[in-house]
């Protein structure tokens, strides 16, 4: 049997990249402090971002994460029964694992600057799974700060706050298996980038620091864009 589950509401979805290093881009974030120099900069970041170009050689994690608490609907429905309201504890969470994560930061060279683009907005999902009877237990990925934060310090950092504690939608599957995504409809009401750079202490232990360029917001609903 075919299940339908409708889901609405807030979603961010958050993009981390390899973006090289700021010398490629021409710039000393010291000297760095009027809006214009900041938008230019970001703007040519979040381009080459954005290309395609960083897909090919694998170095970017995307997520789409949702916060329990912030689901404004949430429902399912099949063949033999119209579509019911249940709550996100009829689903069985299941850690997921940040290893492509951490392996986009261990892949990191010292200097290399890790870019973080946050898009958030109202989103409205149907997802669609074959299940063998409505009895089945149905499954989503969640990001367990608990277990993740004691493991990886390179995680240790704000960016990794924005998928603490969410459950992945499109990550919906029952045993083996796994949903296919109908549609997805989002509006973003918050763009918004900022940089880190990768460095390496005397004992040879890389961590990410966070650039002296301020995030950039390349849109925000509640400000305007270019306020």
């Amino acid at each position: 049997m075919e299940r339908k589950i409708i889901i609405e509401g807030n979603i961010s979805i958050v993009n981390l990249s390899n973006v090289g290093t700021l010398e490629e881009y021409n710039v000393d974030s010291e000297d760095i402090n009027e809006e214009s120099e900041i938008k230019s900069i970001m703007e040519e970041v979040d381009a080459y971002a954005q290309s395609g170009e960083l897909d090919v050689m694998t170095d970017v994690c995307t997520f789409k994460v949702m916060n329990g608490e912030n689901i404004e609907y949430l429902a399912i429905a099949d063949e033999e029964s119209d579509e019911k309201k249940v709550s996100i504890d009829s689903f069985k969470l299941i850690n997921q694992s940040v290893e492509p994560i951490k392996s986009l930061l261990a892949r990191a060279s010292v200097g290399d600057i890790i870019y973080l683009r946050k898009e958030q907005g109202k989103a409205n999902i149907t997802l669609s799974l074959e299940m063998q009877n409505s009895d089945e237990v149905m499954n989503l990925s969640y990001f367990d700060c608990s277990t993740d934060m004691d493991s990886y310090d390179l995680l240790r950092e704000s960016y990794y706050d924005t998928v603490c504690d969410t459950f992945l939608p499109e990550t919906l599957s029952v045993q083996e298996n796994k949903s296919t995504v109908e549609n997805f409809l989002f509006e973003p009401q918050i763009v918004y980038g900022e940089l880190y750079k990768m460095v390496e202490n005397e004992e040879g232990i890389k961590s990410l620091e966070k650039v002296e360029i301020p995030g950039y917001y390349f849109q925000d609903a509640q400000r305007g864009i270019d306020e």
